[in-house]
């Protein structure tokens, strides 16, 4: 039997749920992918790794779990840097290249993001889709008070995030495929000139 770790056996098996994502967090974070041995994350844990499976069914729960966990949280900081005292077109803008400077660099929340979600489960992709759902419906929210405002194209909301999440997605992937030559300012200045131009209620689509 393994030894308790906490006064109750709640306690040993919140601790041990918390030491076995923290060590998947770091192992992601030195390898730059989360495609990482299960039986790594069990040993730097200090846990056998049948153990682990007493915890997660299997490296997708484990993953999605750890975004559970912390990118809400993360989500909710990023949003709050927005300041809110200006423009609501200029917010949308600063949310979206804040992202895209997220996603690109974050080496593990960015690396699962860009890299992995796509591969996994689709019950880990619900997962992960919904720990920032506060993200869109953030953006969502500026693009249709943008809308009221008249400074936005009137379209479909849905249709409307998906095509700002694309065109954010895509900036970061480009950031993150650069050797170098760009700067991460050049990419998002850019995409803030798109994404804006696209939008803008003068743009000569508005319905």
């Amino acid at each position: 039997m393994p030894r308790i770790r906490a006064a109750s056996i709640d306690q040993h098996k919140a601790i041990t749920r918390d030491a076995l994502l923290g060590a998947a967090k770091k192992l992601i974070e030195e390898a730059g992918t989360a495609d990482i041995p299960l039986g790594e994350v069990a040993l730097a844990a200090g846990v056998g790794r049948t153990t682990l499976y007493d915890y997660f069914s299997d490296r997708d729960d484990m993953i999605a779990s750890l975004v559970e966990e912390e990118l809400p949280l993360v989500i909710s900081n990023l949003i709050e840097t927005v300041a809110t005292d200006q423009p609501v077109d200029r917010r949308l803008a600063e949310l979206a290249s804040k992202t895209v400077e997220f996603v690109a660099s974050d080496p593990v929340f960015g690396v699962i993001l860009h890299r992995e979600a796509g591969r996994m489960s689709p019950d880990a992709q619900e997962r992960i889709r919904a720990s920032h759902a506060q993200l869109s419906t953030e953006m969502a929210g500026l693009y249709i008070r943008g809308v009221a405002d008249g400074v936005f194209n009137r379209m479909p909301p849905q249709l409307a995030g998906r095509l700002i999440q694309d065109t954010i997605m895509s900036a970061a992937k480009t950031l993150i495929a650069d050797d170098g030559s760009m700067r991460p300012t050049t990419v998002t200045d850019s995409l803030s000139t798109f994404l804006l131009g696209g939008l803008a209620a003068h743009s000569g689509f508005d319905s």
